[in-house]
């Protein structure tokens, strides 16, 4: 026997409007527009993304997906109210679907951290983490206020301290500072103690200091000083004139021996893990090439810039720049800004094999690789801010790994691979940090910063 009544109709109306909502929902993922969108945000198109999407929407005000994809459209677009918005719906709309639900309170904090409403992004994250001990999700909401793993500042004071690089034995790390009215570089310990300063040029600002595979001989830039002004560079361009040069000091006994005079426009040298090779850029040829420095079997005490001869490696009409060896010393990475975007690239020291190794629509900065070559690190400008990402040498798995307010530069792997040197500006001075690889932020410690 079937009975009908108006209560028993409304009832049967209710549970199929449920199941078409829970239908579309598991559904939309299918749909062209959708695809489409996402195709045109990852190809940088992000206002006729948003056009298709607001269309969709309007349509299919149900979508959570397309609500979630307008939403991140509009964080690139800078619409931040307009984000929110959809976000809150989305959400709503994702109540009965965990996984989603949490992806799409993860954005709505990021975007509220990006017009800096740090209170209700906390509040938002603080309900995620009230409602979860999956570690993935743990470490996503450390990722966005803060490091991934404890940090502890090295250098403090009123002037900026730069370019971080370990010694082969990991005891020391030489860094640059202007601390004295003028770029110099120092040695210190892991407790920031400094051991000895290493150079003595108080006309020059000197920077970006690597260690030879010769036993306590430094390699690094010097520029002729035009103004109290610091340069901290996080990415050179070819368009722009470079006074630097090369110079070689052996730490102890204070000896400097100019290998590339100023007018070759030389920065960012990094030595090679196993012969005495430098990689570097310049723009003495119209703009920013990588070159390689061979000093192998010459006198270091004694070198002079005759005993050196430059060996062009990339000929490319947009500049390469920022190069750093993988630990073979056969490949290197580095910085193209082919396609208006500063990515990474890998190619063989002789130029052969070159690749795209992160195609995404960010730009990257100051790349440098683990000493097992399993990971690199690296900046990029995505979030509103400049922050050192790590990703697997295959291209997998990229993630962030500081968060703190301010920018964080210049990473820099110990020789062991289990810290991390830094440069940030996050007390309103650039500053040296090390952070531990082995130890990341407990759910404890996170918590704790949530309810800070």
């Amino acid at each position: 026997m079937v009975i009908y009544s108006r209560k028993c109709n409304y009832t049967l109306i209710v549970l199929c409007s449920i199941l078409l909502i829970i239908f579309l929902i598991g559904c939309q993922g299918n749909s062209p527009v959708l695809k489409k969108s996402e195709e045109l945000l990852n190809s940088g198109m992000v206002q006729e993304a948003a056009d298709g999407l607001e269309a969709f929407v309007e349509t299919s005000p149900e979508n959570a997906e397309a609500r979630l994809s307008l939403a991140k459209a509009y964080n690139e677009l800078g619409r931040y109210n307009d984000a929110v918005v959809q976000l809150r719906k989305a959400s709503q709309l994702y109540a009965a679907h965990p996984e989603e639900l949490v992806a799409t309170r993860l954005e709505l904090a990021r975007t509220y951290l990006k017009f800096g409403d740090r209170d209700s992004a906390f509040r938002v994250l603080r309900l995620i983490q009230h409602g979860t001990s999956d570690l993935a999700i743990l470490r996503k909401i450390t990722e966005l206020i803060g490091d991934s793993y404890t940090s502890k500042q090295l250098t403090y004071g009123d002037s900026d301290n730069y370019s971080p690089t370990f010694s082969p034995d990991g005891t020391e790390i030489a860094f640059a500072s202007f601390r004295l009215d003028n770029g110099e570089i120092y040695l210190m310990d892991l407790e920031g103690r400094i051991r000895r300063r290493v150079t003595f040029t108080t006309d020059f600002n000197d920077s970006s200091p690597t260690f030879l595979k010769t036993p306590n001989y430094l390699f690094y830039s010097s520029e002729p000083k035009s103004s109290r002004e610091v340069k901290v560079v996080i990415q050179s361009s070819g368009s722009t004139p470079i006074y630097a040069g090369f110079n070689i000091t052996h730490i102890h006994s204070k000896v400097t021996r100019a290998v590339l005079p100023v007018s070759f426009g030389a920065r960012v040298p990094r030595a090679s893990p196993v012969e005495n090779q430098i990689i570097y850029e310049s723009n003495a040829d119209g703009n920013l090439e990588l070159y390689l420095l061979n000093l192998d079997g010459l006198n270091l005490a004694e070198i002079t810039s005759a005993d050196v001869e430059p060996k062009r490696i990339t000929y490319n009409e947009i500049d390469d720049g920022s190069p750093a060896f993988f630990p073979d010393g056969k490949r290197i990475v580095f910085v193209s800004s082919r396609n208006d975007v500063n990515q990474l690239y890998t190619m063989d020291i002789d130029g052969q094999n070159e690749k795209h190794f992160n195609p995404n629509r960010y730009d990257c900065y100051n790349p440098t690789v683990s000493p097992d070559g399993q990971t690199i690190a690296y900046v990029s400008a995505r979030d509103g801010d400049m922050e050192i990402y790590l990703i697997d040498a295959d291209g997998k798995n990229e993630r962030r790994i500081t968060g703190e307010i301010g920018v964080s530069i210049h990473p820099a792997f110990s020789p062991d691979g289990r810290h991390l040197a830094y440069v940030s500006d996050r007390s309103n001075t650039f500053h040296i940090y090390l952070m531990s690889l082995d130890k990341p932020i407990t759910r404890e410690a996170l918590v704790k910063r949530l309810w800070q």
